[in-house]
């Protein structure tokens, strides 16, 4: 393309003429520049479960077989607790969302999760030790609860979450929550977004399932602000894998992540 110049005769640049010039030049260089910020911030749409997927691979170790000189077990039951409470679980949906993951970023899930995608999740795994107490199997919710078993749940999600562990009593639709059970009532386990956490705490605590067919724990994981309004109402997407589950929810605008998952005896 000829330069503008070839158009005209030269002419005597004056003060005048330099300080437009000037002025153009900086124009153009602020256009520039907005241009390569919008190329560095460009939306970007992926399917979600595969980002989560890459995201978990490079956080969620696998079983630690270290011989245990002792097991501290910790019954997930309550008796005689004073005041139940219908318990309507919130939805979990087995198979893949509609939407994709959504945002700057997306298609580099394995170095970071923004808290700006259009959903966050998490990992979860049950760690199942054997009855000699040398050896760890790590499964997926679909496998059930074995009864009698000692296990931890290990956690992994994408936001600064609390966690914590109630029982239900009743049959799948017309269950009632009887209380905390872990931690203690009033507390809760807190964890940052990407980091993994066994629970129950401690390398020698273990959970151990009642063997009563009416009696379920319920998992739940949430932002430190899903509380109340604040709560997305969207259902929880899971997939099972071999060795875990993975799981995501639609997190609008103005709304922070709560996902529940029920937890049953094996059949």
């Amino acid at each position: 393309m000829p330069s503008r110049t070839s158009f005209f005769p030269p002419i005597r640049a004056t003060a005048f003429l330099q300080g437009l010039v000037l002025g153009a030049t900086v124009v153009l260089s602020g256009v520039a520049v907005a241009n390569d910020a919008d190329k560095s911030v460009a939306v970007e749409h992926v399917p979600a479960f595969p980002a989560l997927e890459r995201w978990v691979s490079g956080r969620v170790t696998g079983a630690i077989d270290a011989p245990l000189t002792r097991v501290q077990t910790i019954p997930l039951s309550l008796a005689g607790a004073p005041q139940a409470e219908t318990y309507q679980p919130l939805p979990v949906i087995l198979g893949l969302p509609e939407l994709p993951l959504i945002g700057a970023g997306a298609g580099r899930t394995d170095s970071a999760w923004s808290a700006g995608f259009n959903y966050q999740g998490l990992a979860l795994r049950q760690l199942v030790l054997d009855g000699k107490g040398t050896q760890h199997q790590l499964r997926p919710l679909s496998a059930g609860m074995p009864a009698g078993a000692r296990f931890k749940l290990r956690i992994t999600a994408t936001f600064d979450a609390v966690a914590e562990v109630d029982q239900v009593v009743g049959d799948a639709w017309y269950g009632q929550r009887v209380g905390q059970v872990y931690p203690k009532k009033g507390m809760s386990v807190s964890m940052k977004a990407g980091e993994t956490v066994d629970l129950p705490l401690g390398a020698q605590a273990y959970f151990v399932m009642g063997r009563a067919a009416d009696q379920r724990l319920v998992l739940s994981v949430r932002h430190p602000k899903a509380i109340g309004s604040a709560r997305s109402a969207q259902p929880a997407y899971r997939q099972d894998g071999r060795n875990g589950s993975t799981y995501l929810q639609l997190v609008p605008s103005g709304s922070h992540p709560v996902i529940e998952q029920q937890l049953m005896l094996a059949r």
